[in-house]
């Protein structure tokens, strides 16, 4: 059996971050190993949310995990909590690098224009440095201007063409360092729908969907858990895509109606079994 290192939080509340990969890598057929970098009562968006973060422990979880069973086809790196975190999660990636493990990385720095206010100038740096060392990343249009220093309102206000071609132009960055795959997410439309942008040194793919109520929180997990599983799979990148905005859309056009509060993310459990067609 396949397996994948996860690098993330776990929210004991809210359909997101570790428990979305465990879900989504076992019902897709891979062993999922959950290296935590924070556990939480609920995920952020929540009032009074409680985050244990574990700084301290991290190194002793990847050594130990090395030693025991040192296999691993697919490195999968979400949430970090902290400068000190991003350090670690840097150099363990590190390891993999020119190696056959897939590294997929989903750089969580921020949304709606803003970066994050745990998210310091320095740990933008490491997050910067891991994305590049990735095979696959999955930033948000938010995440994608940190990452390159682009301006967000000037890829916002451009018409739909024109956004596509200004993010392609912006990745070269990424693919000097050996980035094969950049998929943009959630990019907004003018006609109220939604694409990803999956770009390749050569290309660029549009993978374009309806919008079905709001935006909800955990799907960026969701979408980098799939692609991630169905490259382990054997998928192209632009399948994997296709793949994960399919999923993702089904689910919100079932049930976007009935979900009442984004924080607790979409109800993706009973539509898994999905994943194994």
């Amino acid at each position: 059996m396949k397996r994948a290192a996860v690098i993330t939080d776990v929210s004991s509340l809210g359909n997101c971050s570790g428990s979305t990969d465990i879900a989504v890598l076992s019902a897709m057929g891979f062993e999922c190993c959950i290296i935590p970098t924070a556990v939480l009562s609920a995920q952020t968006g929540f009032n009074d949310s409680f985050m244990c973060s574990f700084y301290n422990s991290f190194d002793s979880m990847i050594d130990s995990l090395q030693k025991i069973s040192p296999k691993t086809d697919a490195v999968l790196v979400g949430f970090m909590s902290g400068k000190r975190q991003t350090e670690r999660v840097l150099s363990y990636v590190g390891r993999f690098v020119g190696t056959d493990t897939l590294i997929v990385t989903d750089p969580i720095t921020g949304d709606n224009g803003r970066r994050f206010p745990f998210v310091s100038a320095d740990m933008l740096s490491d997050i910067r440095l891991i994305s590049e060392h990735s095979d696959i990343i999955t930033p948000n249009l938010t995440e994608f201007c940190l990452l390159t220093e682009t301006d967000y309102s000037m890829i916002l206000s451009a018409g739909d063409n024109m956004k596509y071609s200004l993010i392609a132009d912006r990745c070269s960055s990424f693919f000097d360092k050996g980035v094969r795959t950049v998929i943009v997410t959630g990019i907004e439309l003018s006609d109220n729908s939604l694409s990803n942008l999956c770009v390749r040194k050569n290309g660029f793919t549009v993978c374009k969907i309806k919008r079905h109520g709001g935006s909800y929180s955990g799907t960026g997990d969701l979408f980098t858990a799939i692609v991630c599983g169905s490259v382990m799979q054997g998928l192209s990148e632009d399948e994997a895509v296709s793949k994960a905005a399919g999923f993702i859309e089904k689910v919100l056009c079932e049930n976007a109606d009935n979900i009442y509060d984004r924080n607790y993310g979409i109800p993706y459990q009973k539509y898994l079994g999905l994943l194994t067609e």
